[in-house]
C-alpha cells in the first residue's frame, strides 16, 4: 500500500513537471474540452461517456448536455450522482426533434463494429451546422512504431478498428459531413507511454499495478514524443 502511494506521488510530480516543461497546459485545456472551448455553447451529446466527468466539464462551460450509454450502471451513476440526463440504449434508437450543436466521441469509434454507421448516425443527430468531434488512437503514430505489439492503443480484443489520420478522413468522406479536419496531439503521451510496454511478453503478462518503471517510461515518452512533434514541420504530424 505504501509503495503504491509512493508510485502515485512520483507520477503526479513527473506528470506535472512534463506539462510545465513542455508547455502543455493550454493544449490540455483544449483537449479536455474536446476542442470546443472556443465554440459558442449549445446542445451537446456525448456518445459513450464513461464516468460522466467530461459531460460535467462541458456543462460547467455552459453546454446543455446529454449522454448516451449502453451500460446501465454508468447511466445510473451519471443520472443520479451528476444530475445529467441520459439516453440508455443504442445510439441508433435515439430520436430527437431538435438536433445537437455538437456530438462528441472520446475513444469510442475504435470499439464499434461499424464505424461508418456510427458516423452516419451522428450526422443525423446533428443540426445542419453542427460539429462532430472524435478522439481515437493514431495507428500511424510514433508510439505504435516505438512499442509495437505493446502499444497501449492496440488494446485487443476491445479495439476493433484502428485509424490513421488518412484512414479516418477517408471514412468520414463516405458520410455527408462537408468540412473535415484531422490532427494529432502529444497531450496523452505520458499515459500512453506509461501503459505501453517495450516487449510483447510484458504486454501479455496482465500487470495491473502501476510501477515506478511504468511512470518513468511515461515521462520519457512524453518528452520524446513532444520533441518529435516539433521536429516534424508538416500539418500531418503523427506522434501520439
Amino acid at each position: 500500500m505504501q509503495q503504491a502511494r509512493m508510485v502515485r506521488i512520483i507520477r503526479v510530480v513527473l506528470h506535472s513537471l512534463s506539462i510545465y516543461l513542455l508547455r502543455l497546459r493550454k493544449e490540455r485545456g483544449h483537449y479536455k474540452c474536446m476542442y470546443l472551448d472556443q465554440t459558442l455553447p449549445g446542445r451537446l451529446l456525448e456518445v459513450g461517456y464513461g464516468n460522466g466527468k467530461r459531460l460535467a466539464r462541458m456543462q460547467a462551460l455552459g453546454w446543455d448536455v446529454v449522454g448516451q450509454e449502453i451500460d446501465p450502471v454508468a447511466a445510473s451513476y451519471v443520472c443520479e450522482a451528476r444530475g445529467i440526463p441520459v439516453h440508455l440504449g443504442m445510439l441508433e434508437s435515439l430520436d430527437v426533434i431538435e438536433g445537437y450543436d455538437a456530438v462528441i466521441l472520446s475513444h469510442v469509434i475504435e470499439h464499434v463494429h461499424d464505424p461508418l454507421a456510427l458516423l452516419k448516425t451522428c450526422f443525423r443527430l446533428l443540426k445542419k451546422d453542427g460539429v462532430l468531434v472524435v478522439l481515437t488512437p493514431n495507428v500511424a503514430s510514433y508510439g505504435h512504431r516505438r512499442f509495437g505489439a505493446g502499444w497501449r492503443g492496440l488494446e485487443p480484443p476491445r479495439h476493433l478498428h484502428l485509424f490513421s489520420r488518412k484512414t479516418l478522413l477517408r471514412l468520414a468522406q463516405k458520410t455527408e459531413f462537408n468540412s473535415l479536419r484531422s490532427w494529432t496531439t502529444t497531450v496523452g503521451a505520458f499515459g500512453i507511454g506509461q501503459a505501453s510496454t517495450s516487449f510483447v511478453n510484458d504486454a501479455t503478462e496482465g500487470r495491473h499495478h502501476m510501477t515506478v518503471r511504468d511512470v518513468l517510461r511515461g515521462f520519457w515518452f512524453q518528452l520524446v514524443a513532444r520533441i518529435i512533434f516539433y521536429l516534424i514541420k508538416t500539418p500531418a504530424r503523427s506522434v501520439y
